[in-house]
């Protein structure tokens, strides 16, 4: 039904990678995709800004 004794299984010492290795992060790329990013958001936002052609600029 159940077992009493405890199972002798070997552990487990293998070194256990990190999810997000800091090390091999360039910094450089980071920035310049920050850039990228920054101005896509910015060219987006303009656009956005802009008033419509359809009202007259008095109201």
């Amino acid at each position: 039904m159940f077992k009493v004794t405890k199972s002798n299984s070997i552990a487990n010492l293998r070194k256990k990678r990190p999810l997000i290795n800091l090390k091999t992060i360039n910094i450089q790329f980071c920035m310049v995709l920050l850039f990228i990013t920054a101005a896509m958001i910015f060219s987006v936002l303009m656009v956005v800004a802009t008033p419509n052609s359809n009202f007259p600029a008095g109201i």
